[in-house]
């Protein structure tokens, strides 16, 4: 049985998953990925970005196959995209079987956030993709 808190964060990753579906349709054209619109908080307030700017972008970008320019956009769309996929063939293959998949996805997920052998690859990984943001920013101006 699921728990309230369980139904919630459901809710949520499947909301998200359609909005950046949704946005993905709006941005589909070819060069969609340069009309995009800024909503990250630490760009707009610093004019820097965070460590995740540019990766609706680099969705664009490899949804049209372009997969280097997503990588060098933001080296993040390669951790989120299998995600991305996964996580919406999970709620498939759920209601085909009668299992909820997704739900052991986020459990597993929260289980394995929580360790220090993942905290550490992660945040060096962050750390790796906020210093090339910044370089491509200030170097030619992007994300």
């Amino acid at each position: 049985m699921l728990t309230k808190e369980e139904k919630k964060n459901l809710w949520l990753c499947n909301l998200m998953w359609f909005a950046l579906l949704a946005w993905l349709a709006v941005g589909w054209t070819e060069d969609g990925y340069r009309e995009t619109i800024t909503v990250c908080p630490t760009k707009l307030v610093w004019q820097i970005p965070c460590p995740t700017c540019g990766v609706t972008r680099a969705f664009l970008l490899s949804a049209h196959g372009r997969f280097a320019e997503a990588f060098h956009m933001n080296i993040n769309v390669f951790f989120l995209i299998p995600l991305y996929i996964a996580f919406p063939v999970a709620g498939i293959i759920g209601l085909v079987t009668g299992r909820n998949i997704q739900i052991k996805m986020l459990r597993l997920a929260e289980k394995v956030t929580r360790r220090w052998s993942f905290i550490v690859p992660f945040a060096i990984f962050e750390i790796v993709a906020e210093a090339l943001n910044l370089y491509h920013h200030f170097t030619i101006g992007m994300p």
